[in-house]
């Protein structure tokens, strides 16, 4: 990325976060301080660039599954750590699954579109014959590096 001043990258992280912001709620920010029509001469510079590519909007749809959680689940044995992944794997809200080395467990990400049904989740694996407990239950609140998204400005 070109050299972009502290300004810049906090414009830039704002407008990551909504890309509709207006510029004058930009410009009011603490590190920012600038007026209105500096912050869109910046950002359309910063178009001009190449650093921001385009303006988007990501809908969370109902029928699109928008809570994800990690959970680690540790089997009560050995050897049933095996059945573990291979059943893990196969349930449609488990978007990955590792297995973790030591005895840590199997790591699962999980994709719900609501609490309830990460709770409804998380109860069955520890109905489960085959697992001692479910540890770190992890919720995401936001992701800042995905494969699909851009990392955040630092």
């Amino acid at each position: 990325m070109k050299n972009l001043d502290e300004k810049d990258k906090r414009i830039l992280e704002m407008l990551l976060e909504d890309s509709r912001r207006p510029y004058h709620e930009i410009a009011e920010d603490p590190i920012v301080q600038l007026s209105e029509s500096t912050v869109r001469k910046r950002v359309i510079k910063l178009q001009e660039e190449g650093v921001i590519e385009k303006f988007t909007i990501r809908i969370c749809r109902e029928d699109e599954r928008c809570i994800i959680a990690f959970l680690t689940l540790i089997p009560k044995t050995q050897a049933e750590t095996k059945e573990l992944l291979r059943e893990a794997q196969i349930l449609p809200q488990c978007e990955e699954v590792y297995f973790l080395a030591g005895e840590c467990g199997v790591l699962v990400k999980v994709n719900v579109p609501e609490i309830v049904e990460l709770d409804a989740l998380i109860e069955s694996f520890r109905a489960r014959a085959d697992v001692k407990s479910v540890e770190r239950v992890c919720v995401v609140l936001r992701p800042i590096k995905t494969v699909s998204n851009e990392p955040r400005i630092n």
